[in-house]
Formats: C-alpha cells, structure tokens, sequence
C-alpha cells in the first residue's frame, strides 16, 4: 500500500512538473551549476561539506548491492530507467537544498511553513528519526558485514562493533565534526571506489559498448521497465521484495535538506545547485560505474555480482578492495543518518538527554544491524521510508512559486 503506484506518481510526477516549470533548469543552466559547484569547491566550504555530508548519507552500500538487483529484477534496461528517475530527482533535491537556505531549517521546518502547522512538520520528524535505524544503519552495517565475512571470514558482529564504534566518535561530537568529517570521507570513498571500477573496466573494455548498448535496447521491455522502477528505489534504501523502495538518491524524502541547512551557503539558489550534483553524482555517476562493471564483466546478476568480479578481477586485493569501500560507505552512511535523526529529534524534543539516548541507541543499532535480520529490516525501512515522501512531496507542491522564484533569482541572471 505504501509504494504503490500513487507513491510512484507523487514522486515522479512532482519532480518531473517541477524541471518542466522551470525550463529543465538542470539542463538549461547546466554551465551556472557548474561554475557554482565543482567551479567554486574550494570556496563554498560549507556548502560543499553540508553536500557531502547529504552525498554520504545517500551514497550507502546501496549503491553496490541495489544496482545489481535492479539489475536482477529487471535486466539491463532497467539503468536506463535509473537515469530517468536521477534526472526528475534532480528538482526535488534541488527545492529540498534551496528551501532548506531560505527558510533557514531542513524540512521540518518547511513543511511548517507549506501547511502553516506543527502536526504535519512532527509527523516527517518522528518518521525521518525511525527511518534513521532502518536503511541508514542497520542495513548499511549488515552489508559492510557480510563482505568481510563473506571474503576472510570475520564474524560480523566484529564488523559491526568496528563500525558503531567509529560511527560514535564521530556523532557524539556534534554537527560540526559530522559535516568536516563528510567533506574528507566522502571524496575519500568515492575515489577509492571510481578506481576499482575503471580498472574493471579496463580489463572488461572490450564489452562496454555493448554494455551501453543492453542498457538501451532493453529499457522498454516489460521486464525492464518494471526492474528499473524497483531500481531507482532499490539502491539508497537496499531493500529486497518486490521492485518498491525509496530513491537512490532519496529525492522527495527530505532527509537531505537538514544537511543543507548547516552549510551557512546565503543563497538558496547556490545551495540548491548543489543538491542538483549530488543526485548526478550519486546515480547518474557511482551507479551507473557498477551498472557498467555487472555487465561488462558478465555478472552473475545477484547481490554478490560486484564481490564475484573484484574477486576475478583482482583476487585478494579486489576482495580487500570491496571490504574497503564497503566499510566507507557504509560508515559514511551512517554518520550522515545519524546527523539526520539528531535533527529530527531536536525539532520534537529539544533536550540534550533525548539527543545523548537516541546517539547511543542509534550506534548500538549499528552494531546489532550487522548480525540481525535483513528481511526484517528491509521490510521496516520499506514503510517508513515510503511514509516519510508523503508530508515532504506536500510541501513542495505548495511551496512551488517559491522553487520558482529561487530559480529566476537574480544570480541565475
């Protein structure tokens, strides 16, 4: 009931209203996007951890584990359909990151302003606290777990330990450290991930033609449209079931204004750029890589795909690479989730003592989300997740001739 196609359409529908209104902003000012982005990294420091603060939290194990059992479900095709909803995605993140400047909060505060009421802005908070100990920890710790026990053999609970551990050195020391932290591991990881990958490819190049080619000739099969629309929900939440989840890039839930909120960026429209690239970034670039890694190399299409080619690739030191870039992205995950439900927490209880319980129970989940069952967590950050786009689509839909007047502010001139 949760993800059906109502939700499906309110997500699709609301991102592809909102780039078609503003002239496919993305597209049109790709150059000013750019230029304020990537052009100016060294100069908006706080934009640029506040996104990767965000960019962490959606670049989770998901990215690896998701994209081939889209794959899976729905063939190669359904990376086609990935870059569709990316795309659409795009507007969403953008609104989220620009109101979450202009209203000076995330979207607890917004929603706020959209329906002129406390209720609807505590209902996203409650959801967004329990969506933290869903996809963004448990699941994160479990898959960074059953690499390393899968490749050397380490009990997972070791795993998990590690990973609530360092989680908790950095969560326990507030929002500033989080976000510093964001800006050096974020990078870090994706790095050390984008290397594994071309070199892959390069040992696979002769396939990724026609790698490209599958993904193209079989996006409007049956089989691969409905694979590709599980796909872009499967990979930032890394659910299982049948083809429902949250977005790769979490575009519509909110999660990610709360980030962006904290960069102490002055103009919405800058900050809302940079919610723009971190869509692009997370799908249209780190999952499209594993896409092209699973089929070039002729992945065996599970959730193991990518281990299995590391392994052939690389033997020892591709299993050693995995592990690795599983641990950062989860860790990075983690981190940015835990800055999430802080948040949300504070806006319903602002106590020190809440915050200190909900810290120490969200890296204890961690540490148990590495051993426990992962049917049963996925089918708890199935609902929560879908639960929490409802109050935040709401929002953006009233708040639309803002968005707007964000977008024809005057230094998009």
């Amino acid at each position: 009931m949760v993800w059906g196609p109502a939700t499906l359409f309110a997500v699709l529908g609301t991102g592809a209203f909102i780039t078609a209104a503003t002239g496919f902003f993305p597209i049109r000012r790709a150059g000013f996007i750019t230029k304020h982005t990537f052009g100016k990294i060294f100069e908006s420091k706080g934009a640029f951890s506040a996104t990767a603060t965000a960019l962490g939290a959606t670049v989770g194990t998901g990215n690896i584990v998701g994209v081939a059992s889209a794959i899976a479900i729905g063939g190669a095709g359904a990376v086609f359909w990935m870059w569709v909803g990316a795309f659409f995605g795009m507007m969403l993140k953008f609104s989220e990151a620009a109101l979450a400047v202009k209203y000076k909060g995330g979207a607890d505060v917004y929603i706020e302003k959209a329906f002129g009421g406390k209720k609807i802005a505590a209902l996203w908070c409650v959801l967004c606290v329990i969506c933290s100990f869903g996809g963004g920890n448990m699941v994160q710790s479990h898959f960074a777990a059953k690499v390393f026990s899968d490749s050397f053999g380490v009990a997972p609970w070791v795993i998990g330990a590690v990973i609530s551990v360092c989680g908790a050195f950095v969560i326990f020391f507030g929002a500033r450290v989080i976000t510093r932290s964001s800006a050096v591991l974020v990078p870090l990881m994706a790095a050390i991930y984008v290397i594994g990958c071309f070199g892959v490819l390069f040992v696979f190049r002769e396939n990724i033609i026609s790698a490209f080619g599958s993904i193209f000739s079989s996006a409007f099969e049956p089989l691969a449209l409905g694979g590709g629309i599980s796909g872009i929900l499967f990979s930032n939440a890394m659910r299982v079931g049948i083809a429902k989840g949250t977005f790769t890039h979490e575009a519509g839930m909110g999660s990610a204004s709360l980030a962006h909120a904290e960069s102490g960026e002055k103009d919405p429209l800058i900050q809302g750029c940079w919610g723009i690239i971190e869509v692009f970034v997370d799908t249209i670039f780190v999952c499209t890589l594993t896409a092209l890694v699973i089929l070039s190399a002729g992945g065996d299409f599970s959730e193991n795909s990518a281990a299995e080619i590391f392994h052939r690739c690389f033997g020892f030191w591709g299993d050693v690479f995995l592990s690795v870039s599983m641990f950062l992205f989860a860790l990075a995950a983690i981190i940015g989730w835990g800055f999430y439900g802080e948040k949300a927490l504070f806006h319903l209880a602002k106590s020190k003592k809440a915050a200190f319980f909900y810290k120490a129970a969200f890296c204890t989940a961690a540490f148990c989300g590495s051993f426990g069952d992962i049917g049963l967590i996925w089918s708890f950050t199935d609902i929560f997740n879908g639960l929490m786009i409802f109050p935040n689509i709401g929002a953006l839909i009233f708040l639309f001739p803002e968005i707007l007047k964000i977008t024809k502010s005057g230094s998009a001139d």
